[in-house]
């Protein structure tokens, strides 16, 4: 009887719950409304293809604005072994495409030492993909039977307009009771008609929708240290959770941390502090300015970006300047320590910072899981071009402030199978498969059509224009470093 009068009890809300689903728009707003819950609006990276097989998963034509074409069969192939790589542009290859990012030269290695083995390594690589939006795709990714994930991702977490304030506030167990009454289609009714304006401004989009990609983006980006501190805690959170969904179902999977350019690269924004009083900032701004103008001296150059770092110890132009200077002069362990200020400190982060650099070492670390240093396996050689590392990765193996050069990708592509060999993942290869893998990529190079790298550096000249023409504050740059 207590039984049936619960039952009875509860038939109407169910009833209710019935009717506001069958009305609710299939295409529904986010469940909970920052991303670091939920990001449950976005549709689905594969569909089936179209036709009366439907055979294969596919990329469709309404995603390939962010990600390149690629497919894998809906029915595994006894024998194959399938390999996803997950993450953002460099993932992609940008500015060229898969077909010379690591994701290919990996697929070629692996081949080149078991090649009796089919291999299958699907591109998931989103331009500007954040890792929240990376992880609705692993989620996706883990339904169809992966044997190895690869996760890239780390660089493009400040592109997107975020609110962390009213999450910062809750705790665990009232986040935790958001995220399953989001899941309820009574309380999301009841939130949109008393509680919400008709469409909420941190409502997350379906797609990317950079800040630079908007008409003056740049000016929304300030010194906030309270909102990179959150971006980056949400950056180990996601990260984490991404870790524990693949070791939940027995996935091998290999991280790798993000590289950018230190040398080549200045910071993309230049801001003064708040604070200062006028005097401070009349001195700071005729410090920078001199510091700036290439017609001056490069002593009184140093000297004036020393000033600015006096008065702000912040200041990422005076970083990038001094840390130049030190790096021309074969100063290397203190030329990294400015040079890495610069990009940490740069108003407009569009790299990885070293606190998201420390996230991903930190969490491989802790939950055992192989780790490719990117940072290191693409420092090679010294500032006079010797080949010794200096703590700092050569400039040559990227073609932008981000993206690695094809030789930059074909070292990462290489020391992914050397970290899925070392899990006893993959073959060992020996002088054999390095002969094979060698013909491989003259093969694949060969392959390529004419107009492929003709149309990567178009693709590279208007995303210098996006990342430095907004900027409107490019810093003068010293003299090139060595080749």
């Amino acid at each position: 009887m207590r039984a049936l009068a619960i039952a009875l009890s509860l038939t109407p809300l169910i009833v209710v719950e019935v009717i506001f689903r069958s009305i609710e728009t299939p295409v529904e707003e986010a469940l909970d409304r920052d991303p670091l819950v939920d990001l449950s609006q976005l549709q689905p990276l594969f569909v089936q293809n179209e036709g009366a097989s439907g055979d294969r998963w596919v990329i469709p034509k309404s995603r390939l604005n962010f990600f390149r074409p690629d497919s894998f069969l809906a029915k595994k192939p006894a024998g194959l072994r399938r390999i996803f790589v997950l993450g953002g542009s460099t993932v992609q290859g940008r500015p060229y495409a898969t077909e010379t990012a690591f994701s290919t030269w990996l697929r070629l290695r692996l081949e080149a030492n078991q090649p009796q083995t089919r291999f299958e390594v699907v591109n998931c690589g989103g331009v500007s993909y954040a890792s929240y939006r990376v992880a609705k795709i692993l989620d996706e990714v883990l339904k169809h039977k992966p044997d190895a994930i690869v996760i890239y991702t780390g660089h493009n977490e400040f592109l997107e307009d975020r609110e962390y304030a009213e999450i910062r506030e809750m705790g665990a167990l009232r986040r935790g009771f958001a995220t399953v009454a989001g899941q309820v289609a009574t309380v999301r009714w009841i939130r949109r008609a008393f509680f919400e304006s008709p469409r909420p401004e941190r409502l997350m989009p379906g797609e990317v929708e950079a800040r630079l990609d908007r008409v003056g983006g740049l000016e929304r980006y300030h010194r906030d240290d309270r909102w990179r501190t959150g971006v980056e805690r949400h950056f180990e959170t996601t990260l984490r959770r991404m870790v524990e969904r693949v070791q939940a179902a027995d996935v091998p999977l290999v991280l790798c941390v993000p590289a950018s350019d230190l040398v080549r690269t200045p910071p993309f924004k230049v801001e003064l502090p708040e604070g200062l009083s006028e005097q401070s900032r009349a001195e700071l701004a005729g410090l920078w300015a001199q510091a700036k103008d290439i017609d001056a001296s490069e002593a009184d150059r140093v000297q004036a970006a020393e000033g600015c770092l006096a008065i702000d110890p912040n200041h990422a132009g005076g970083h990038y300047l001094l840390g130049r200077h030190l790096f021309e002069r074969g100063e290397a362990t203190s030329a990294r320590s400015h040079l890495m200020s610069a990009r940490d400190h740069d108003v407009c982060p569009l790299r990885a910072t070293a606190s998201i650099v420390r996230s991903v070492t930190n969490v491989a670390t802790e939950r055992q899981i192989p780790l490719v240093v990117t940072p290191e396996l693409l420092d090679q050689r010294d500032w006079r071009g010797q080949r010794r590392p200096d703590g700092l990765p050569d400039p040559a193996f990227f073609v932008d402030h981000l993206h690695p050069s094809v030789s930059g990708h074909q070292q990462l592509g290489e020391a992914i199978g050397d970290a899925l060999v070392k899990m006893d993942w993959a073959s060992q290869g020996d002088d054999e498969s390095d002969r094979r893998y060698a013909m491989l990529v003259e093969q694949q190079m060969a392959g390529l059509k004419a107009g492929y790298f003709a149309r990567g550096r178009q693709r590279l000249a208007g995303l210098r224009q996006w990342a430095a023409g907004r900027a409107g504050q490019e810093l003068p740059d010293l003299p090139p470093s060595a080749p």
